[in-house]
C-alpha cells in the first residue's frame, strides 16, 4: 500500500479503505493502538468475544487462523503492523498511524468493536479438573 496523506491519490485512498474494509483488521488496529504489542492469541480472543455478541459463539482458534493466514499478512504488507512469526506477536508499524483519521470515523460507528479492543486482557476461563 502506498498510502501517503500528504500526496494522496485515488489509488492510495482506495487501498486504505480496502485495508480497513474488514472488521477483524480494524479490530487488530484498535487493539494495538490501545494496548501496544499484543499476542495473536490475545487479538483472536478479543475479536471472537466481540463477534460472539452479534452472532452465535465464534471460536477464537478460527479467528486466530484467519488473522495468521489472511488479515495480519495484509496489514503487514501495507506496513500497518509488524508481525513476528516466532513470538506470535503483533505491533503497529510505520504506516499504522496514518490510518488514524479513517479509524476515527469507523470507531464511532462500531463502538462494540472499539470497546472490545479497550477492555483489559481477555482470558479464557480456567477449566477445573
Amino acid at each position: 500500500m502506498t498510502y501517503q496523506p500528504e500526496n494522496e491519490t485515488v489509488d492510495d485512498v482506495s487501498a486504505a479503505f480496502d485495508l480497513l474494509r474488514d472488521a477483524r483488521r480494524r479490530g487488530v488496529l484498535y487493539a494495538l493502538k490501545r494496548n501496544g504489542r499484543t499476542s495473536v492469541e490475545e487479538l483472536a480472543r478479543r475479536i471472537a468475544a466481540w463477534q460472539s455478541e452479534d452472532r452465535d459463539e465464534v471460536n477464537p482458534e478460527t479467528v486466530e487462523l484467519s488473522l495468521i493466514h489472511s488479515h495480519l499478512p495484509k496489514l503487514r504488507e501495507a506496513d500497518a503492523v509488524e508481525y513476528d512469526l516466532e513470538s506470535a506477536t503483533v505491533e503497529l508499524a510505520g504506516r499504522g498511524d496514518e490510518l488514524d483519521p479513517l479509524l476515527e470515523c469507523t470507531r464511532e460507528r462500531e463502538p462494540e468493536l472499539f470497546y472490545a479492543a479497550r477492555t483489559p486482557n481477555v482470558r479464557r476461563p480456567e477449566v477445573s479438573q
